[in-house]
């Protein structure tokens, strides 16, 4: 299987990566399939009657901006103190060995960019943790979360006092995400919409050329819907899924390797290496 994947690596001119929350679970990042598996890494939560959807709600925001302060500030953490794994060096060297490349991810965690994939080429479909909004909003503006110190009560998972506020009417701020309930009012999407755009310009640019497509730990509807709509748009496309469980969405057109994304871009790095040293 590895072996067939290397030959497309070597075919294809550019690289299209759709990532989900499994690209950033080898970086100890858990992703929620459930709320059993919410309630196993936050057993408080479940004492209190909170479901991740009520943490990452606007509702939620709105009715309880502490306690959901309380979520948002620990993921933060979590986030930030977060290294990307060594399969993004992989991934980021393959990518740059090809003509072009860009990435679309559900992740709000920014691993992409620590690790160094240009910004312009990275368009995160939910924002990021790492830059604030109003939630009123009483603009359309972001800015980053530069010196963010937020308190927490874990006896409650409740922020303390002093919550991070909006820069321009004093209200309280939330992470530039889209969560549940959120509409286009409530949600400054603008900011995720310039690399919209980008990436609407690159298909376009590169829609002749030989694409080669990851699907990386990919669990949202949504995005796979997009997926299957946008290769479509390419004359020569190849996808490649990696994920260590079968999708009844996926016919039989495409590759699908068995395995966390870690393991198998080391696994392809070595491989390709090792060609290069032959040849």
């Amino acid at each position: 299987m590895l072996n067939q994947i290397k030959e497309h690596i070597e075919r294809c001119d550019i690289v299209l990566v759709f990532a989900g929350a499994g690209m950033s679970a080898d970086s100890n990042l858990t992703t929620y399939k459930d709320t059993e598996g919410f309630y196993r890494d936050y057993p408080l939560y479940k004492e209190l009657n909170k479901s991740y959807v009520s943490m990452m709600s606007y509702e939620g925001l709105m009715n309880d901006p502490y306690a959901a302060w309380g979520y948002f500030a620990h993921q933060y953490k979590l986030y930030t103190n977060a290294e990307p794994h060594e399969g993004y060096q992989k991934l980021l060297a393959l990518c740059q060995s090809k003509e072009d490349y860009f990435i679309v991810t559900t992740n709000v965690d920014g691993l992409f960019k620590k690790a160094g994939f240009a910004t312009d080429k990275i368009h995160e479909v939910h924002g990021t943790v790492h830059a604030l909004q109003c939630s009123v909003p009483c603009s359309r503006t972001v800015w980053d979360t530069e010196g963010l110190n937020v308190e927490i009560d874990y006896s409650t998972m409740k922020a303390l006092d002093h919550l991070p506020l909006c820069l321009k009417c004093g209200f309280v701020s939330r992470p530039n995400i889209c969560m549940y309930g959120d509409t286009d009012e409530s949600y400054v999407w603008e900011e995720a919409d310039k690399n919209t755009k980008r990436f609407q310009e690159w298909r376009r640019q590169n829609k002749h050329k030989k694409v080669l497509i990851f699907e990386i730990g990919v669990g949202a509807d949504g995005l796979k819907r997009h997926l299957a709509k946008y290769r479509k748009e390419f004359i020569h496309a190849t996808v490649i899924r990696i994920n260590p469980e079968e999708d009844a969405i996926y016919g039989k057109d495409i590759i699908h390797i068995k395995g966390g994304c870690r393991d198998v871009f080391v696994q392809l790095s070595i491989m390709i290496e090792t060609k290069k040293v032959e040849n």
